[in-house]
């Protein structure tokens, strides 16, 4: 069952000094299932963040329909299956992470009691228990990070949407941003974030979506944008010359490695063929593994499932 349903889309603003709309979104379609953790991936500029303004309500667009369980995304109902974490948020830095969480809850309408039973889950979840009395302005990139997704989760939402949640965190702070995602979509969320870092949605999403220029290139899970491409296979072995390998006509590419040597063989004949003649050869195979086009690869030559 799809959680969010996207139709016919479009959306256009007034831009220059003779105020003329341009066009920023082009008829999107988009589902995301239930349960998912699908990234939405594109250049700076593609249009991800006006798709995510009207995802969470903050806009209408000018065509189409946006629905989250079924109720228009504009509507109180489905705003409060959402929980909103925006590209640059502004927090006040004079506030502790506590009193922050405080504010957001009086925002989302929830009573003070409520707001103080849920703080302390809300922050473990986060990993930001041991800073909650400490103030905003001493927090580091990733705390900011990792508090927004604490009151984007207070009202304990079934879905989150996460506006380039991990824009300007250093690999560490990345892989911490990661291993939160992975937890709360874990604890039954549907997760949806917006990167134009390809490496991230490769190691957590099982859906993606492609938009270049405000059109989607294509949607679905993960696993039929990376099986599109042609399929390499690299063997690695040691104990042969490497004059006598280069000329094994499976071998596209064979170069040497302090190991040994590791060539790139086009398909399963070709892995079969070489393979046999290094065993006969005594050589020591060092691995066979299989090498995908990245969804890096697929976006630049504007591929879709």
């Amino acid at each position: 069952m799809n959680l969010l349903e996207i139709n016919g889309v479009e959306q256009s603003f007034r831009t220059g000094f003779w105020m003329k709309r341009a066009k920023i979104l082009h008829g999107i379609d988009l589902a995301v299932p239930e349960r998912s953790i699908f990234g939405f991936l594109g250049a700076n500029g593609a249009g991800k963040t006006t798709l995510i303004h009207l995802i969470s309500g903050i806009r209408r667009p000018r065509k189409g329909s946006v629905k989250i369980g079924g109720f228009d995304a504009t509507t109180r109902e489905a705003r409060s299956r959402v929980g909103y974490l925006p590209e640059r948020p502004y927090f006040y830095e004079h506030l502790t992470g506590e009193e922050l969480l405080h504010y957001f809850g009086a925002l989302s309408g929830l009573t003070r009691a409520s707001v103080n039973g849920r703080i302390p889950d809300v922050l473990a979840a986060v990993g930001m228990s041991d800073a909650r009395k400490v103030e905003l302005k001493r927090y580091s990139k990733g705390m900011l990070q990792r508090i927004g997704i604490a009151q984007a989760i207070l009202h304990d939402p079934q879905f989150l949407v996460l506006d380039e949640p991990m824009s300007g965190l250093d690999p560490l702070g990345r892989k911490e941003m990661r291993d939160l995602i992975l937890r709360l979509a874990g604890q039954g969320r549907t997760i949806f974030f917006s990167t134009h870092v390809i490496p991230d949605v490769e190691a957590i999403c099982d859906q993606v979506a492609l938009i270049q220029k405000g059109k989607l290139l294509g949607c679905g899970p993960i696993g039929q944008f990376l099986a599109r491409g042609p399929m390499q296979t690299e063997v690695a072995f040691s104990g042969i010359p490497f004059e006598e390998a280069r000329g094994w006509k499976e071998f596209e590419t064979i170069r040497e490695i302090p190991d040994g040597l590791r060539g790139m063989v086009r398909d399963q004949t070709g892995v079969s063929a070489v393979l046999e003649k290094a065993i006969q050869r005594k050589a020591r195979i060092l691995w066979v593994a299989p090498q995908r086009p990245s969804l890096e690869e697929l976006f630049t030559t504007g591929a879709s499932p």
